[in-house]
């Protein structure tokens, strides 16, 4: 599974509500699309949260990357944010855990965990979504160029597996629906973002470096994830 996001800043005096009015009118257009598992219409507002702009930034989870190419260069609809912004960079990162917490609607459930000696055998995460939540939050964390600690190699099996575990964590808290970890592995950043009920709950991720607010939450595929898992 692949996550992806975009980030659109806009101007200070930006009017969100266009934003918003756009989401409520077409953020449904994904509901249906090939590939995707998540999307979360997430936005910053200067001055709510902490936010210093006012920037659009969805955030995907695809379980299908020829999908996700698909959606960025095939007309698969990315072609209309560069005709209504430009073609802003796409972050985009291996997914290696997702774990469901106490808002979503199977509960505290992990539905993917790297495995110690090798991530890449980690299953694929379903999603599934019952209620939208209306709050984000995101931390990325830079891993350090050489994190040996003990002198037996380079560390990031330990650190990554460190970060799991504090996924798992914050995963326990009241109203987080859906928490990811993801690895980009050009930068050698490590990004955990999480879907929470209200911006009270998310209020509680304390180590967060951005907070959103989501006005629309698309799961097109659950049911091609599920199969992938064997379950819910």
């Amino acid at each position: 599974m692949y996550a992806m996001q975009y980030e659109i800043t806009l101007p200070a005096d930006y009017d969100m509500e266009i934003i918003r009015r756009r989401v409520a009118d077409t953020g449904h257009a994904l509901d249906d699309q090939a590939g995707l598992a998540l999307k979360a219409y997430a936005i910053r507002e200067r001055g709510v949260a902490g936010a210093a702009v006012n920037q659009e930034a969805p955030f995907y989870l695809w379980h299908d990357a020829a999908a996700m190419g698909h959606f960025l260069v095939g007309g698969g609809g990315f072609d209309r944010i560069i005709h209504s912004f430009g073609r802003p960079p796409v972050a985009h990162g291996t997914v290696l855990a997702v774990i469901a917490g106490p808002a979503h609607p199977t509960g505290q459930q992990p539905a993917a965990s790297p495995a110690r000696s090798g991530l890449a055998d980690a299953p694929t995460p379903a999603i599934a979504l019952a209620v939208a939540p209306t709050a984000a939050s995101r931390l990325v964390t830079k891993l350090p160029a050489d994190p040996d600690t003990d002198g037996r190699g380079p560390g990031l099996n330990a650190r990554v597996a460190h970060e799991t575990d504090a996924l798992a964590a914050l995963a326990g808290r009241a109203g987080l629906h859906t928490v990811a970890l993801t690895l980009d592995p050009r930068r050698w950043e490590l990004t955990r973002f999480a879907l929470w009920a209200d911006a009270t709950a998310a209020a509680g991720d304390a180590r967060a470096t951005e907070r959103y607010q989501v006005l629309h939450v698309s799961t097109p595929d659950v049911a091609a994830a599920t199969r992938l898992t064997g379950r819910l």
